[in-house]
């Protein structure tokens, strides 16, 4: 099974080399950052998005292949979900599932964006239920043809079976264009503890997303904070757009 989810991601690396994403996923494949979700949902013209994804969680190692799909083209509902394996905490195969919902008019694109969302996920014995709400904000109006920076702010209620944890949280996170075009991006997200026994979680990655093109990928470091190991270790994302 470490395998084949080699083999997923090193297939999205070769077919995706042309160019970038429309909308990056976390792990569970929701539309955000590698680890929180935003207020982004896969736009009418999008498609199907999906994702391998490698964390690195310090004993065990996380394969994900998420993916995220608009429920029409007239509703902003973004349905998503992924499989999971932990090679070195079980080596079985999980799932996550989940779905998220965008109040705000998507015609406007520098304005502020409110979503909604719940979740389910398993990873190895670690069972979670969540729930969330995000602002998200861009900075410049991309109307005028500026790159822009984006802003996210969120708080979210997240149910562990492990202790039976029950845990409000509030996060943040940014995605920063490096280059004129913003093809290269610096993202980070942190938030405060979403597990009794755990730490903060956060990441700091760089991202390649050429505009208008299909494929994306991201590098960089992460904390989950459900793992007890306190230390950032490596995650890599590799993403392509199909019929966008």
């Amino acid at each position: 099974m470490k395998n084949t989810f080699k083999v997923a991601l090193a297939t999205l690396a070769i077919a995706g080399m042309s160019g970038a994403a429309h909308a990056d996923l976390n792990y569970n494949g929701e539309v955000g950052l590698p680890i929180n979700p935003t207020a982004q949902v896969p736009s009418t013209t999008g498609g199907f998005r999906l994702q391998g994804n490698y964390y690195d969680l310090g004993g065990a190692d996380l394969y994900s292949l998420g993916g995220a799909v608009r429920a029409s083209k007239t509703a902003p509902i973004e349905i998503n979900g992924a499989v999971n394996y932990v090679d070195g905490g079980g080596d079985d195969v999980r799932f996550s599932v989940g779905a998220k919902y965008l109040f705000s008019r998507e015609s406007d694109p520098a304005g502020v964006r409110l979503a909604v969302g719940a979740g389910y996920s398993e990873l190895s014995s670690l069972k979670n239920t969540r729930a969330y709400a995000v602002a998200s904000k861009s900075f410049g109006n991309p109307v005028d043809g500026r790159v822009s920076a984006t802003g996210h702010l969120g708080v979210r209620y997240d149910h562990y079976n492990v202790g039976d944890s029950d845990k409000a949280s509030v996060f943040v996170g940014a995605e920063v264009p490096v280059t004129p075009k913003g093809d290269i991006q610096i993202l980070g997200e942190a938030g405060t503890k979403v597990i009794d026994g755990g730490d903060f979680p956060y990441s700091l990655g760089l991202r390649y997303r050429a505009s208008q093109q299909p494929f994306g990928a991201t590098i960089g470091v992460q904390r989950l904070g459900i793992t007890g190991n306190n230390n950032a270790r490596l995650f890599v994302q590799l993403g392509y757009t199909f019929g966008g």
